[in-house]
């Protein structure tokens, strides 16, 4: 088969030696990928590359048939994409050395350039459930791609969430593309591809190592408008994801939680440093400066974008607990003190909110509107 010049971009990304930043040197002395694929020892010294790494890509180019690779790729349903390529996401081409070649199963459409990252631990409790859930309907309900890792916790509930809103969602590994991690989010995976895409740029077969995730993120970020946080560790990656979406120019999200949860300590750690506080959807439209917009055909409506004008309330205590509750996930003691009831009247409306469905208990004596 005859080899494009795209097959060359896809050479250079197997290969370990050269990155982003040295490829990009590569095209501009050569003109072309293909040409530095062919390029001769002397030639490659010329452009001030390590010998060391020219004796292993030198090595590399003479054990690699690029062109059973390419057929190995088609044979697995991977498509790669580069930098050259219409499909290749504007978002990602704003940041310094973007990935020359990206991995994708799926598609990348127009639509996923109006995207946020949701991100967070994996070790979710139920009040970090919960403000993803309702956080990533809202968002999905306006017509916002959701953009994660994969990975356990908030992660994996962002695109299913998302999935079960008729919403897109694009999945980032840190693995290839036929190494899914974990390995029981394969079938959310093979659901990802039918509603959007996974991405990598690491070459198919490659490990879930360590080593990997902070490119992941960097991508992540990349990829969005911001980064949204929902409830993190003081020291996790998130901080790392973090510290791309500062350093790319991104928006920086973080939902405030209970100080009594180390859970809550990354978020609250942003928020110091400048991030902006959520409490609600219309909190990160804002930020975003992203316009309200009706749901898509196929998405469900938020509820908590169009319930403010559906709800009667009973009484003045119930409207005022409720508005209590709409500024986000409250304790009832909390509650008790901005309202000025009784823990008696309080946990009476409160039961009865939560009975119609309203409002809902995630534990310890907090409160969240569903």
């Amino acid at each position: 088969m005859r080899l494009k010049e795209k097959d060359f971009w896809l050479g250079f990304n197997i290969f370990k030696g050269i990155g982003p930043k040295r490829f990009q040197h590569l095209l501009k002395v050569f003109g072309s990928a293909r040409r530095a694929w062919k390029a001769s020892a002397k030639e490659l010294r010329e452009t001030k590359l390590p010998s060391s790494i020219i004796k292993h890509f030198l090595l590399f180019r003479q054990e690699t048939n690029l062109a059973k690779t390419v057929l190995e790729l088609e044979k697995k349903l991977i498509r790669y994409i580069t930098l050259q390529d219409k499909e290749y996401p504007p978002n990602l081409k704003k940041i310094s050395f973007p990935p020359p070649t990206l991995f994708l199963k799926g598609k990348i459409i127009p639509q996923d350039t109006l995207a946020i990252g949701v991100i967070g631990t994996r070790k979710i409790t139920p009040y970090g459930r919960e403000v993803t859930e309702k956080l990533t309907a809202g968002l999905t309900a306006c017509g916002l791609t959701i953009i994660s890792g994969l990975a356990r916790g908030v992660d994996s509930v962002s695109h299913r969430v998302s999935l079960g809103s008729g919403g897109r969602t694009l999945a980032v590994l840190g693995s290839g593309l036929d190494r899914i991690y974990p390995p029981e989010h394969q079938a959310l995976a093979e659901k990802i591809v039918k509603s959007g895409a996974l991405i990598s740029a690491l070459a198919p077969g490659t490990p879930p190592l360590k080593g990997h995730f902070p490119s992941r993120n960097r991508l992540i970020s990349g990829l969005s408008l911001g980064i949204l946080v929902t409830e993190g560790a003081a020291v996790s990656g998130t901080k790392i994801t973090s510290r791309f979406c500062l350093k790319q120019g991104r928006k920086l999200l973080a939902v405030p939680g209970p100080i009594t949860s180390s859970l809550s300590e990354g978020p609250a750690d942003l928020i110091k440093m400048g991030a902006r506080l959520v409490t609600k959807v219309e909190d990160i439209l804002e930020e975003l400066e992203v316009k309200k917009r009706p749901a898509l055909p196929g998405q469900k409506e938020d509820p908590a974008l169009t319930k403010k004008g559906e709800i009667k309330f009973k009484d003045r205590e119930e409207e005022l607990i409720w508005q209590s509750l709409t500024e986000g996930g409250r304790h009832i003691d909390e509650i008790i003190r901005q309202t000025g009831f009784s823990s008696a009247e309080v946990l009476s409306v409160l039961t009865e909110l939560e009975l119609a469905g309203k409002v809902k208990n995630i534990g310890q004596g907090n409160y969240i509107i569903i």
